[in-house]
């Protein structure tokens, strides 16, 4: 249960959630994708309740990546074509998509390339794909959005660290003038956020820059510190 949260999320900025699990960090961000609804205060979009939105119109203005990816037994390029169904025959957008989130690699080793079907729900001869692998389509299905509003809850899970940083390095280009709400355990990720925002118990604990949250010695700085001699 999220209490009393006060968070400002502006246009083409980053906020990374941070904190252990079940700290309400997927619960915020299905908030504010209007999956869930506050049974208290209230989520505004340019000073409109989100509640007077029309579902429809505020789904066109966001892009989420969840860990829970869904698995399309469809083409490649239908796969990330659902992310923006105008631009589903987009083999050029879709293409772009692909790179930025790094599937193009693995569609390129693919028989028909974007147009081979995965999984083998309806063909005996679908790819069957990995769960990085898959992940990377599933990011690359957010990415082909036009969508002013990013949330991507733990989007690199099911990658290498390699990987990882390959998709945080395009996760910077993209996000450029769009508001994006990150949320991973992974706290190396986070410094690429404008903001870092701890989240404990529902409630936020600690609000700042990387340098600024380090400095303070408090629970990020603890935490980030264990996260880094994992490394060492």
């Amino acid at each position: 249960m999220l209490d009393r949260i006060d968070l400002v999320l502006e246009p083409g900025k980053s906020i990374a959630l941070v904190g252990e699990n079940g700290a309400g960090k997927s619960t915020l961000a299905k908030l504010l994708l209007g999956l869930y609804k506050p049974t208290s205060g209230r989520i505004t979009v340019d000073g409109e309740d989100l509640a007077l939105i029309v579902p429809s119109e505020w789904r066109r203005r966001v892009a989420p990546v969840f860990q829970d990816y869904v698995k399309y037994a469809a083409s490649a390029r239908e796969n990330i074509g659902f992310g923006e169904l105008r631009r589903i025959e987009d083999t050029d957008a879709i293409a772009v998509a692909a790179s930025k989130s790094g599937a193009d690699e693995v569609i390129s080793a693919l028989p028909a390339k974007y147009e081979t079907m995965l999984g083998k729900t309806y063909d005996d001869k679908g790819q069957d794909l990995s769960s990085g692998q898959w992940q990377k389509v599933a990011i690359a299905r957010a990415y082909i959005r036009d969508a002013s509003v990013l949330v991507l809850d733990e989007p690199t899970a099911a990658l290498d660290a390699k990987m990882e940083v390959e998709v945080y390095r395009h996760f910077r280009d993209i996000a450029r003038g769009r508001s994006v709400l990150l949320i991973s355990h992974r706290l190396g990720s986070a410094r690429l956020a404008d903001r870092i925002v701890f989240l404990d118990g529902g409630k936020i604990v600690e609000d700042g820059s990387h340098p600024e949250l380090m400095e303070r010695g408090g629970r990020y700085a603890e935490m980030y510190r264990i996260q880094s001699g994992w490394y060492v």
